[in-house]
């Protein structure tokens, strides 16, 4: 088999196997529980929201979203890291098949959330990683949380991995950025644009700390 067809085998083969996946996750029983977890999280986080609000007489949380990762995202993931792209190897392998973000202003608050959320009895903490106080070489910043969330139907109990991302508005930002600019472009195209996100990364973190010892100052008057 030559190289151009070979190629275009593999590739055939890449798009047979995201339209099976895509419709195993447009599946009512994957849909059904996915929008159980999403739900439960969202309202585990609004009470967490409501009681650091309360406890610090101010808004804590900004906005919360989630996403669901695409077939096509998915399988680009499993393959890069070496796996078929099989719906078990995505439940399997993967952390952040479903992703919720949240956004609140200080960079202590994010903590305070994290904190919360890992005293849920319910919620097992498989994995935490802090690019707020070890930045990815990016400069990219958050708090990920990696949890499993039981999901219980008649006698059985079935674990939903999550991956939770914390932010401030500035690293959110910088994010949207980042995203915008450089994902899935060609990286020999884009070397400058990614050496001047690193330096406006220190600048964010910078301005947080900054914004964080003014309230500070302010809350002591």
């Amino acid at each position: 088999m030559n190289a151009i067809l070979k190629k275009k085998f593999f590739r055939r083969k890449e798009q047979t196997e995201i339209q099976w996946l895509n419709q195993q996750l447009t599946e009512p029983e994957f849909l059904i529980k996915k929008d159980w977890v999403i739900a439960n999280i969202k309202y585990k986080l609004k009470l967490i929201d409501l009681n650091l609000s309360d406890t610090y007489n101010r808004k804590i949380m900004q906005k919360v979203e989630y996403r669901v990762k695409k077939a096509d995202s998915i399988a680009r993931k499993l393959i890069k890291k070496g796996y078929p792209a099989t719906f078990e190897n995505a439940k399997n392998k993967l952390n952040d098949i479903i992703g919720i973000r949240v956004v609140c202003l200080y960079s202590d608050d994010v903590y305070k959330i994290s904190d919360r959320l890992k005293l849920q009895k319910d919620f097992t903490l498989i994995k935490e990683k802090d690019y707020i106080k070890t930045p990815k070489k990016s400069g990219y910043q958050s708090l990920h949380l990696i949890l499993d969330i039981p999901v219980i139907c008649d006698q059985t109990t079935e674990y939903q991995r999550v991956e939770i991302q914390i932010r401030t508005v500035a690293m959110d930002f910088w994010a949207g950025v980042d995203n915008h600019i450089c994902y899935k472009k060609n990286p020999d195209e884009i070397k400058k644009a990614e050496a001047d996100l690193k330096n406006y990364s220190a600048v964010i973190s910078n301005m947080d700390k900054q914004m964080l010892n003014l309230r500070k100052k302010v809350e002591k008057m």
